[in-house]
C-alpha cells in the first residue's frame, strides 16, 4: 500500500515475509545469533532486509526511532522468551508448543508496532541508488551492533 508522496507498509504483508525469509537457509541460526550474542532484535533486522529488498533508504533518524520504537516490546519479548526456556523441561511437547505459539504472536505485534513507527515517517517512493554499506539499512544495524559478521547470512546471501 502507497500514498503519493510517501511509502506506507502493511503489517500483514511484513509478517508474511519474515515467516519466508526466516526459513530461508542460514536466516534462522543467524538471527538467534543476533539475537542472543549481540543483543540485536530479529524484528528489527527482518524489516530492514525487507526495506532493502524494496529499496527503501532510511534516515539515521529514522533507524533510530525505529530501534527506539523496539524497546518495550522488546523487553517483554525478552521477559517471556526467558520464562518459556525455564519451563521447557517442565511442559510436554504439546504444551512446549503452546509458549512458542503465544511468542509468535509476541513478536507480530511487536512487528506492527515497527510498521506504525514506520508508517509514521514520509518516507520517499524508493529511488535507483547504488548498494552500499551507507545505504542498506540491515549493514547500518549490524555495524552499529559490531554484528556484521552476520550480515550475509541474515540477507541470505
Amino acid at each position: 500500500m502507497q500514498k503519493v508522496d510517501s511509502v506506507m507498509l502493511n503489517s500483514q504483508v511484513f509478517w508474511q515475509f519474515s515467516l519466508s525469509h526466516y526459513t530461508q537457509a542460514g536466516v534462522q541460526p543467524a538471527c538467534l545469533t543476533l539475537q542472543d550474542s549481540y543483543q540485536g532484535n530479529v524484528n528489527l533486522a527482518l524489516l530492514f532486509h525487507w526495506l532493502d529488498t524494496q529499496k527503501v533508504h532510511l534516515s539515521d533518524a529514522e533507524l533510530h526511532s525505529l530501534v527506539g520504537s523496539a524497546v518495550s516490546s522488546d523487553i517483554r519479548l525478552h521477559q517471556y522468551r526467558a520464562m518459556r526456556r525455564q519451563l521447557k523441561s517442565q511442559l510436554d511437547l504439546a504444551g512446549y508448543k503452546q509458549l512458542l505459539t503465544f511468542e509468535l504472536e509476541l513478536e507480530q505485534d511487536q512487528q506492527r508496532i515497527l510498521v506504525t513507527q514506520f508508517n509514521q515517517f514520509n518516507v520517499s517512493p524508493p529511488k535507483v541508488i547504488s548498494p552500499s554499506l551507507l545505504t542498506n539499512n540491515l549493514a547500518r544495524y549490524c555495524l552499529q551492533l559490531k554484528a556484521t559478521v552476520l550480515l550475509s547470512k541474515l540477507q541470505a546471501a
